[in-house]
């Protein structure tokens, strides 16, 4: 049984129980990318805040429809394509395979649907038209406008006024619309423009009725949860409800839900602003791994920072959880009973991060209670051996031990199949971010291997000398339970 969420829903501004239509399943639709370039981490935080509402849905019994678009026909693309003299599809289809390729570097589960505005022409053209025969858009020259006072509710969801929408002061309005505030549903076609036919005429949707379009294609005339970043909530999703409500003669979403921004020197992170770092940069440098976790770390309705300790604190915290992750696979089961007040504590642990989960989809809230399980595991379990020595765990305890890794690995992403891989990774950010060069890894292994003879030789002296060495380095090593060396950089 799918577990209660409370959920923030931005349409009434308050927490409340997250209720789908059909008790069990939610029809969920994400705003997904521009493709008109390489993606930079503002982008990557709405991509995995809707990755994490994905997961979480589903780890706590949900069975999920999810759609997440790709805007394949739009003026940016258009205008980069044109610059480089190449086909405007062409270029969008580029940079579709480019942002699928850094959305499985964030380790992202696929979507139900990943509909494109190109191929979902028939259906934008068929709700223009009923938004015109019901007389919610007029055509003017061969363009459709949406009649923005013909809908009553109009800034619901922004909390905005008609008549405090003030247009034409700062920029000159189109002569063509009947109010400052209609937009456009439908754009007559322009030299170097991909263009369809339409009973207007040749031409291409505007930016807002391609989602309205998708959304009703694959989900329903109403669907439960609409997500996107907290700068599409005006004009883009109130146009949405406006359009689809007066096309479908019902309402459009039951929640809805924004992510803040990621701000870069205190600034929101954009193109415009110069202050871009892509996906497909950070994760050369640092792993896939390291972002995703650095775009968890924090609730997705509070505004993020990005900086250099943000980034060190999320590879701690990575190598923290594979490390442990890693320790814990080489456990043996034991057939002695459990200490009973571990295991309960271990069950409670769950229970716990299931509580926070759905509550609004708390992953920080959840990553902190997974802490504090390594904690007392490493603490009563894997920190009292002697080398070599075998970890036994009791059957109960190991496999309420794996539910909560399994959980953290199912609702988050956040634990990794291949630990070694990662801690490999953590390596090499670790030494991005130190700047260390003096060593290669074939020296270094090296240096562990004479410390290791010179312990087996009990020459504790030398042994020290060259961990000494190491650290003055930037080299950190790791004496493990089992007898081996483990070793990564400040």
């Amino acid at each position: 049984m799918a577990k209660t969420i409370r959920l923030f829903n931005n349409l009434v501004r308050s927490k409340e129980n997250f209720i789908p239509q059909k008790a069990g399943e939610v029809l969920f639709y994400s705003c997904g990318p521009t493709t008109y370039d390489f993606l930079h981490v503002g982008n990557a935080r709405a991509l995995v805040v809707g990755d994490l509402f994905h997961r979480a849905f589903k780890a706590l019994g949900y069975k999920v429809n999810f759609v997440r678009n790709f805007t394949d026909v739009d003026d940016k693309i258009i205008e980069r394509a044109n610059e480089l003299g190449v086909d405007s599809l062409a270029h969008s289809s580029r940079f579709i395979d480019e942002c699928l390729t850094d959305m499985n570097s964030l380790g992202m589960i696929p979507a139900t649907h990943t509909p494109k505005v190109s191929e979902t022409m028939n259906e934008i053209i068929e709700m223009i038209g009923s938004l015109i025969q019901k007389d919610k858009a007029y055509v003017e020259e061969g363009e459709v406008f949406f009649h923005v006072p013909g809908f009553s509710d109009y800034g619901k969801l922004s909390k905005k006024k008609l008549e405090e929408l003030q247009h034409g002061k700062r920029v000159q309005v189109d002569q063509k619309k009947k109010n400052s505030s209609d937009f456009v549903l439908w754009k007559p076609a322009k030299e170097g423009e991909p263009s369809w036919d339409s009973p207007w005429g040749k031409g291409r949707p505007g930016w807002h009725i391609e989602c309205s379009a998708m959304a009703k294609k694959f989900l329903g005339k109403t669907i439960d949860l609409h997500h996107g970043g907290v700068d599409l909530m005006f004009p883009h999703h109130e146009n949405e409800i406006a359009q689809s409500e007066c096309a479908n003669e019902c309402e459009f979403s039951k929640h809805w839900c924004h992510n803040e921004f990621l701000n870069f020197g205190h600034e929101k992170m954009s193109k415009s602003l110069g202050n871009v770092v892509t996906i497909r940069s950070f994760v050369e440098s640092f792993g896939g791994e390291v972002l995703r976790h650095v775009l968890s770390s924090v609730h997705y309705r509070s505004k993020m920072d990005w900086s250099q300790e943000v980034i060190e604190k999320a590879i701690g915290e990575i190598e923290r959880i594979h490390l442990f992750v890693e320790t814990f696979t080489k456990t043996k089961q034991g057939d002695h009973p459990a200490n009973q007040s571990h295991l309960e504590e271990v069950v409670s642990f769950l229970k716990r991060m299931e509580d926070e989960l759905s509550d609004d989809f708390n992953v920080p809230g959840a990553l902190s209670i997974f802490f504090s399980m390594i904690r007392m595991i490493n603490r009563e379990y894997f920190g009292v051996l002697k080398d070599g020595e075998d970890i036994i765990l009791s059957s109960d305890l190991r496999q309420s031990i794996f539910k909560v890794v399994d959980f953290v690995k199912q609702s988050t992403g956040l634990v990794h199949e291949n630990t070694s891989e990662v801690l490999q990774k953590i390596k090499m950010a670790k030494k991005t971010l130190s700047g260390v060069e003096a060593l290669s890894e074939e020296e270094i292994e090296a240096l562990i291997e004479e410390r290791k003879n010179a312990r087996v030789d009990k020459d504790w002296a030398k042994s020290d000398m060259i961990r000494d060495r190491l650290k003055d380095k930037g080299v950190i090593l790791r004496d493990n339970p089992d007898g081996t060396v483990s070793w990564t950089f400040k």
